[in-house]
């Protein structure tokens, strides 16, 4: 991470890593996902399924990704883990109707979930449960998809948030949808207030979550089994381990 990304990722609790995945990435991304898993959209015009990991060697490839490990190992230590994955597709007019407000939060604040935290000390950041979404598609300013609370992972009072503007029937100028295009990646900690607007862009949402953990700790209920992937490295053998703190292996070798 470059010492403006630290700064930025400190001060509003996420980043934003344009062109994180080329253009012909992405376009074998989207072509594969429409082969694997076509999907039919929910009342609310949303489609999400799990785990997108299995979907085949590229989406496997994901959880470390070259252009994304620096960012993996800066904000969550050298023995990070997956925790779990899914996909977020919605069409126009498409509602998250399972976290569509703005959740989340610092431990103690809308959430007592004891993995939404974020730390900083003698030049260390690090975090608990965070995500990294894969766009893979275009989100222009006021089409909605994902909005957070920029800074509110070190807030003390986000609990104040009104109701309205948590479900989004108020607009605030503190909630920001950050624009991006496909193939840029948004990284944000479990800890900032983060939700998904309502899709009014006129071209499908995709977008791709991988949420990863120190590897002492869990989200999920469940945990990999690295046997049901086939061509799975042992790199990521050790990013797909269950929680674990005695003699736990680095997650990427030295001299990767």
């Amino acid at each position: 991470m470059s010492p403006e990304e630290k700064f930025m990722f400190d001060l509003e609790g996420y980043l934003v890593v344009r062109g994180a995945l080329a253009a012909d990435e992405v376009e074998r991304l989207n072509g594969l996902a429409d082969e694997v898993w076509p999907g039919e959209y929910d009342d609310k015009g949303m489609r999400s399924t799990s785990p997108v990991s299995r979907w085949g060697t590229d989406f496997l490839n994901l959880i470390d990704h070259p252009r994304l490990v620096p960012y993996q190992l800066e904000l969550l230590g050298p023995k990070f883990r997956l925790d779990h994955d899914y996909s977020i597709f919605m069409r126009q007019s498409g509602i998250n109707k399972v976290d569509g407000q703005l959740h989340g939060g610092p431990q103690g604040g809308l959430h007592p979930e004891g993995d939404h935290w974020y730390r900083y000390h003698d030049g260390v950041m690090r975090n608990g449960l965070m995500v990294f979404t894969y766009c893979l598609s275009d989100a222009k300013a006021g089409d909605g998809g994902f909005a957070c609370v920029p800074g509110s992972h070190k807030s003390n009072f986000v609990q104040h948030m009104p109701p309205a503007v948590r479900s989004f029937e108020e607009p605030a100028h503190y909630v920001a949808q950050p624009a991006v295009e496909a193939g840029d990646v948004i990284i944000f900690t479990e800890a900032l207030v983060h939700g998904t607007q309502p899709w009014k862009g006129t071209q499908e949402r995709r977008s791709l979550l991988y949420k990863f953990s120190p590897g002492h700790s869990a989200w999920g209920q469940g945990y990999y089994d690295p046997e049901n992937y086939g061509g799975i490295s042992e790199q990521q053998r050790r990013i797909m381990a269950p929680p674990s703190v005695g003699n736990r292996p680095d997650s990427i070798e030295a001299s990767a």
